[in-house]
């Protein structure tokens, strides 16, 4: 499965509707902690093989999502397990630690 791309509320509640576990990660060019999380990201979904969803919203380019979900600094992470969305995670979080958190 290929980490998604949205720009739009109507194309992430597409990607929502599921019954895997999502991780929807918010994000900008011109960060530099967000480069480093998007090789964590990459990696995540080689691993978990389709066990993750993976969405990715620029919050330049949807600086409506990045208000619905209260992003006030990035990286900036909303995990939703079991159709419960979870407490934020905001910044860089290293790869096995990541894991450790979606319960993968």
């Amino acid at each position: 499965m290929s980490i998604v791309h949205v720009t739009t509320k109507k194309e992430l509640k597409e990607q929502l509707k599921t019954k895997k576990i999502v991780l929807i990660s918010f994000w900008a060019e011109w960060c530099g902690p967000c480069k480093m999380f998007a090789r964590v990201l990459n990696q995540l979904n080689e691993e978990c093989n389709g066990k993750v969803k993976i969405v990715r919203v620029n919050v330049e380019k949807s600086p409506e999502i990045a208000e619905e979900y209260k992003v006030m600094g990035i990286p900036h992470t909303r995990l939703i397990i079991h159709n419960k969305l979870r407490e934020p995670i905001i910044g860089y979080v290293p790869f096995e630690k990541l894991k450790q958190m979606i319960g993968v």
